[in-house]
Protein backbone atom coordinates (compact mmCIF):
# COMPACT_ATOMS: atom_id res chain seq x y z
CA UNK A 1 0.00 0.00 0.00
CA UNK A 2 1.45 3.31 -1.05
CA UNK A 3 1.74 5.99 1.58
CA UNK A 4 0.73 9.45 0.38
CA UNK A 5 2.22 12.45 2.09
CA UNK A 6 0.86 15.93 1.62
CA UNK A 7 3.49 18.50 0.78
CA UNK A 8 2.59 22.14 1.22
CA UNK A 9 4.70 25.10 0.20
CA UNK A 10 3.92 28.78 0.53
CA UNK A 11 5.28 30.67 -2.47
CA UNK A 12 5.49 34.44 -2.13
CA UNK A 13 4.34 36.50 -5.08
CA UNK A 14 7.68 38.30 -5.29
CA UNK A 15 10.46 36.70 -7.30
CA UNK A 16 13.96 37.92 -6.58
CA UNK A 17 16.28 35.30 -8.00
CA UNK A 18 14.94 34.52 -11.46
CA UNK A 19 15.76 36.17 -14.75
CA UNK A 20 13.73 39.20 -15.81
CA UNK A 21 12.01 37.36 -18.66
CA UNK A 22 10.99 34.62 -16.24
CA UNK A 23 9.79 37.26 -13.79
CA UNK A 24 7.62 38.88 -16.43
CA UNK A 25 6.11 35.55 -17.40
CA UNK A 26 5.45 34.52 -13.80
CA UNK A 27 4.03 37.91 -12.89
CA UNK A 28 1.66 37.75 -15.86
CA UNK A 29 0.32 34.40 -14.72
CA UNK A 30 0.01 35.63 -11.13
CA UNK A 31 -1.84 38.80 -12.16
CA UNK A 32 -4.27 36.78 -14.26
CA UNK A 33 -5.00 34.51 -11.32
CA UNK A 34 -5.41 37.47 -8.96
CA UNK A 35 -7.84 39.01 -11.44
CA UNK A 36 -9.90 35.83 -11.32
CA UNK A 37 -9.90 35.93 -7.52
CA UNK A 38 -11.01 39.56 -7.45
CA UNK A 39 -13.87 38.78 -9.79
CA UNK A 40 -15.00 36.04 -7.42
CA UNK A 41 -15.15 38.52 -4.52
CA UNK A 42 -18.52 39.75 -5.73
CA UNK A 43 -19.93 36.53 -4.28
CA UNK A 44 -18.20 37.12 -0.95
CA UNK A 45 -17.86 40.86 -0.26
CA UNK A 46 -15.74 41.83 2.72
CA UNK A 47 -18.12 44.60 3.73
CA UNK A 48 -21.84 45.04 3.27
CA UNK A 49 -22.85 48.21 1.43
CA UNK A 50 -23.79 49.81 4.73
CA UNK A 51 -20.48 48.86 6.37
CA UNK A 52 -18.50 50.07 3.37
CA UNK A 53 -20.28 53.42 3.43
CA UNK A 54 -19.61 53.78 7.17
CA UNK A 55 -15.91 52.87 6.87
CA UNK A 56 -15.45 55.13 3.86
CA UNK A 57 -17.15 58.13 5.47
CA UNK A 58 -15.14 57.75 8.67
CA UNK A 59 -11.87 57.48 6.75
CA UNK A 60 -12.57 60.57 4.63
CA UNK A 61 -13.61 62.65 7.63
CA UNK A 62 -10.54 61.61 9.60
CA UNK A 63 -8.24 62.34 6.68
CA UNK A 64 -9.73 65.77 6.01
CA UNK A 65 -9.47 66.77 9.66
CA UNK A 66 -5.79 65.83 9.82
CA UNK A 67 -4.69 66.99 6.35
CA UNK A 68 -6.61 70.29 6.40
CA UNK A 69 -6.49 70.69 2.58
CA UNK A 70 -6.70 74.26 1.32
CA UNK A 71 -6.38 76.17 -1.93
CA UNK A 72 -3.86 78.41 -0.16
CA UNK A 73 -1.67 75.78 1.50
CA UNK A 74 2.04 75.85 0.76
CA UNK A 75 1.75 72.62 -1.22
CA UNK A 76 -1.17 74.03 -3.23
CA UNK A 77 0.75 77.20 -4.07
CA UNK A 78 3.73 75.08 -5.10
CA UNK A 79 1.63 73.09 -7.59
CA UNK A 80 0.02 76.26 -8.92
CA UNK A 81 3.51 77.35 -9.97
CA UNK A 82 4.81 74.13 -11.47
CA UNK A 83 1.76 72.21 -12.76
CA UNK A 84 0.50 73.12 -16.22
CA UNK A 85 -3.14 74.20 -16.10
CA UNK A 86 -4.01 72.04 -19.10
CA UNK A 87 -3.01 68.90 -17.17
CA UNK A 88 -5.35 69.84 -14.35
CA UNK A 89 -8.23 70.64 -16.68
CA UNK A 90 -8.08 67.21 -18.31
CA UNK A 91 -8.69 65.30 -15.07
CA UNK A 92 -12.02 63.47 -15.38
CA UNK A 93 -13.47 62.32 -12.06
CA UNK A 94 -15.98 60.11 -13.82
CA UNK A 95 -13.18 57.65 -14.60
CA UNK A 96 -11.28 57.64 -11.29
CA UNK A 97 -11.64 57.30 -7.58
CA UNK A 98 -8.84 57.65 -5.06
CA UNK A 99 -9.19 54.08 -3.82
CA UNK A 100 -10.16 51.01 -5.82
CA UNK A 101 -11.55 49.59 -2.58
CA UNK A 102 -14.30 52.22 -2.76
CA UNK A 103 -14.68 52.40 -6.52
CA UNK A 104 -18.32 51.33 -6.31
CA UNK A 105 -19.30 54.09 -3.88
CA UNK A 106 -22.23 56.21 -5.03
CA UNK A 107 -21.49 59.73 -6.26
CA UNK A 108 -23.48 61.12 -3.36
CA UNK A 109 -21.14 59.43 -0.85
CA UNK A 110 -17.89 59.77 -2.79
CA UNK A 111 -15.32 62.43 -1.90
CA UNK A 112 -14.24 64.03 -5.17
CA UNK A 113 -10.59 64.40 -4.23
CA UNK A 114 -7.27 63.01 -5.45
CA UNK A 115 -4.52 61.95 -3.09
CA UNK A 116 -0.91 60.96 -3.52
CA UNK A 117 0.59 58.27 -1.30
CA UNK A 118 4.30 57.71 -0.83
CA UNK A 119 6.96 56.37 1.49
CA UNK A 120 10.28 57.72 2.72
CA UNK A 121 13.54 55.90 2.02
CA UNK A 122 16.52 55.50 4.34
CA UNK A 123 18.09 58.51 2.61
CA UNK A 124 14.97 60.62 3.34
CA UNK A 125 13.83 60.61 -0.28
CA UNK A 126 10.29 60.21 -1.55
CA UNK A 127 9.73 56.72 -2.94
CA UNK A 128 6.89 54.43 -4.08
CA UNK A 129 4.65 57.34 -5.10
CA UNK A 130 1.10 56.43 -6.12
CA UNK A 131 -1.54 58.69 -7.65
CA UNK A 132 -4.43 58.10 -10.04
CA UNK A 133 -5.66 60.94 -12.21
CA UNK A 134 -6.86 58.66 -14.98
CA UNK A 135 -3.75 59.12 -17.14
CA UNK A 136 -0.35 57.51 -16.52
CA UNK A 137 1.67 60.23 -18.23
CA UNK A 138 -0.08 62.90 -16.17
CA UNK A 139 0.48 60.85 -13.03
CA UNK A 140 4.19 60.61 -13.85
CA UNK A 141 4.45 64.38 -14.35
CA UNK A 142 2.70 65.13 -11.05
CA UNK A 143 4.99 62.72 -9.21
CA UNK A 144 8.06 64.36 -10.74
CA UNK A 145 6.85 67.75 -9.52
CA UNK A 146 6.02 66.47 -6.04
CA UNK A 147 9.43 64.84 -5.56
CA UNK A 148 11.03 68.29 -5.70
CA UNK A 149 8.84 69.64 -2.91
CA UNK A 150 10.64 70.10 0.48
CA UNK A 151 9.29 67.35 2.74
CA UNK A 152 10.03 69.34 5.89
CA UNK A 153 7.18 71.65 4.96
CA UNK A 154 4.77 68.78 5.58
CA UNK A 155 5.93 68.45 9.17
CA UNK A 156 7.18 64.88 8.78
CA UNK A 157 9.18 63.19 11.53
CA UNK A 158 11.83 60.47 11.49
CA UNK A 159 9.30 57.96 12.82
CA UNK A 160 7.09 58.59 9.77
CA UNK A 161 9.42 56.35 7.75
CA UNK A 162 7.43 53.49 9.25
CA UNK A 163 4.23 54.66 7.59
CA UNK A 164 2.51 55.15 4.28
CA UNK A 165 2.11 58.89 3.82
CA UNK A 166 -0.82 60.58 2.08
CA UNK A 167 -1.49 64.10 0.90
CA UNK A 168 -4.45 65.50 -0.97
CA UNK A 169 -3.58 67.42 -4.12
CA UNK A 170 -6.77 68.05 -6.09
CA UNK A 171 -10.50 68.34 -5.59
CA UNK A 172 -13.59 68.82 -7.69
CA UNK A 173 -15.80 71.75 -6.82
CA UNK A 174 -18.80 72.19 -9.04
CA UNK A 175 -17.66 71.38 -12.57
CA UNK A 176 -14.07 72.45 -11.98
CA UNK A 177 -11.02 70.52 -10.80
CA UNK A 178 -8.93 72.71 -8.53
CA UNK A 179 -5.63 72.49 -6.68
CA UNK A 180 -6.65 71.98 -3.07
CA UNK A 181 -3.71 70.44 -1.27
CA UNK A 182 -2.92 69.27 2.24
CA UNK A 183 -1.39 71.52 4.85
CA UNK A 184 -0.21 68.44 6.72
CA UNK A 185 0.65 64.88 5.77
CA UNK A 186 -1.41 61.94 7.04
CA UNK A 187 0.70 58.95 8.10
CA UNK A 188 -0.75 55.43 8.33
CA UNK A 189 1.53 53.06 10.22
CA UNK A 190 0.86 49.32 9.89
CA UNK A 191 0.46 47.03 12.87
CA UNK A 192 3.67 45.72 14.42
CA UNK A 193 4.00 42.09 15.46
CA UNK A 194 6.51 40.11 17.50
CA UNK A 195 9.84 39.91 15.69
CA UNK A 196 9.19 42.98 13.53
CA UNK A 197 9.88 45.69 16.11
CA UNK A 198 13.25 46.60 14.57
CA UNK A 199 11.91 47.34 11.07
CA UNK A 200 13.00 50.80 9.91
CA UNK A 201 10.79 51.43 6.87
CA UNK A 202 7.13 51.00 5.95
CA UNK A 203 7.67 48.23 3.41
CA UNK A 204 9.86 46.33 5.88
CA UNK A 205 7.34 46.37 8.72
CA UNK A 206 4.50 45.53 6.33
CA UNK A 207 6.42 42.66 4.70
CA UNK A 208 7.47 41.34 8.11
CA UNK A 209 3.86 41.22 9.27
CA UNK A 210 2.72 39.17 6.29
CA UNK A 211 5.79 36.91 6.35
CA UNK A 212 5.23 36.09 10.02
CA UNK A 213 1.55 35.49 9.40
CA UNK A 214 2.31 33.01 6.62
CA UNK A 215 4.84 31.20 8.73
CA UNK A 216 1.98 30.76 11.17
CA UNK A 217 -0.36 29.57 8.42
CA UNK A 218 2.20 27.08 7.14
CA UNK A 219 2.73 25.60 10.60
CA UNK A 220 -0.92 25.39 11.56
CA UNK A 221 -2.91 24.41 8.47
CA UNK A 222 -4.65 21.08 8.92
CA UNK A 223 -3.06 18.68 6.43
CA UNK A 224 -5.92 16.27 6.99
CA UNK A 225 -8.50 18.90 6.03
CA UNK A 226 -6.65 19.83 2.86
CA UNK A 227 -5.90 16.23 1.94
CA UNK A 228 -9.58 15.33 2.16
CA UNK A 229 -10.32 17.90 -0.53
CA UNK A 230 -8.37 15.89 -3.11
CA UNK A 231 -7.17 19.23 -4.45
CA UNK A 232 -3.64 19.17 -5.87
CA UNK A 233 -1.47 21.72 -7.59
CA UNK A 234 -0.95 25.43 -7.09
CA UNK A 235 -3.78 27.70 -6.00
CA UNK A 236 -3.81 31.37 -5.10
CA UNK A 237 -5.85 32.53 -2.14
CA UNK A 238 -6.70 35.98 -0.82
CA UNK A 239 -6.58 36.45 2.97
CA UNK A 240 -8.61 39.44 4.18
CA UNK A 241 -8.94 40.59 7.78
CA UNK A 242 -8.88 43.63 10.06
CA UNK A 243 -6.55 44.42 12.95
CA UNK A 244 -8.64 46.51 15.34
CA UNK A 245 -7.62 49.37 17.61
CA UNK A 246 -6.72 46.90 20.38
CA UNK A 247 -4.42 44.94 18.09
CA UNK A 248 -6.77 41.97 17.70
CA UNK A 249 -7.44 40.22 14.39
CA UNK A 250 -11.16 40.42 13.61
CA UNK A 251 -13.55 40.06 10.68
CA UNK A 252 -11.52 37.39 8.89
CA UNK A 253 -13.09 36.67 5.51
CA UNK A 254 -10.69 35.19 2.97
CA UNK A 255 -11.17 34.16 -0.65
CA UNK A 256 -10.07 30.60 -1.49
CA UNK A 257 -10.79 27.88 -4.11
CA UNK A 258 -13.59 26.39 -2.02
CA UNK A 259 -15.44 26.91 1.25
CA UNK A 260 -13.53 24.26 3.20
CA UNK A 261 -10.12 25.69 2.36
CA UNK A 262 -11.40 29.22 3.04
CA UNK A 263 -12.68 28.20 6.48
CA UNK A 264 -9.39 26.49 7.30
CA UNK A 265 -7.33 29.54 6.29
CA UNK A 266 -9.69 31.80 8.26
CA UNK A 267 -9.37 29.55 11.32
CA UNK A 268 -5.59 29.73 11.26
CA UNK A 269 -5.52 33.51 10.76
CA UNK A 270 -7.91 33.97 13.69
CA UNK A 271 -5.49 32.08 15.93
CA UNK A 272 -2.62 34.45 15.08
CA UNK A 273 -2.07 36.49 18.26
CA UNK A 274 1.35 38.07 17.80
CA UNK A 275 0.27 41.68 17.19
CA UNK A 276 1.99 43.94 19.74
CA UNK A 277 1.09 47.40 18.39
CA UNK A 278 -2.07 48.16 16.35
CA UNK A 279 -1.99 50.20 13.17
CA UNK A 280 -2.08 53.95 13.69
CA UNK A 281 -3.02 57.12 11.82
CA UNK A 282 -0.88 60.06 12.91
CA UNK A 283 -0.09 58.20 16.11
CA UNK A 284 -3.67 57.27 17.04
CA UNK A 285 -4.68 53.57 16.97
CA UNK A 286 -7.13 52.69 14.23
CA UNK A 287 -8.75 49.68 12.59
CA UNK A 288 -6.49 48.49 9.79
CA UNK A 289 -7.81 46.51 6.83
CA UNK A 290 -5.30 43.92 5.63
CA UNK A 291 -5.31 42.06 2.34
CA UNK A 292 -2.75 40.11 0.37
CA UNK A 293 -2.40 37.23 -2.09
CA UNK A 294 -0.37 34.08 -1.65
CA UNK A 295 0.13 30.84 -3.56
CA UNK A 296 -0.44 27.49 -1.89
CA UNK A 297 0.96 24.42 -3.63
CA UNK A 298 -0.36 21.01 -2.60
CA UNK A 299 1.40 17.98 -4.00
CA UNK A 300 1.46 14.25 -3.42
CA UNK A 301 4.82 12.69 -2.69
CA UNK A 302 4.91 8.91 -3.13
Amino acid sequence: MKQILLFIAIILLHFTTVAQSQKDSLNKVVHERIKDIKESQSDNPYYTKEEKREVYTKEVNTFQALAQPSEDSDLANYFKIYLEKKLLQKIDFSTIKWSSFYKHSSNNAYSFTIRMTFEISKTNKVTNCRINTGNKERDKKIIEIFKKYPLEKLGLKESDKLGKISVQLFAKEGKNVIIKASKFAVVDTPATIEGCENAELYWQINKCLYDKLYEHILKNLSLKTLNNQELRGEVIFNPRFTINEEGKIVHVNSIAPNETIKNEIDRVIQSFDQVVIPGKRNGKPQNTYCETFRSLTIENIK
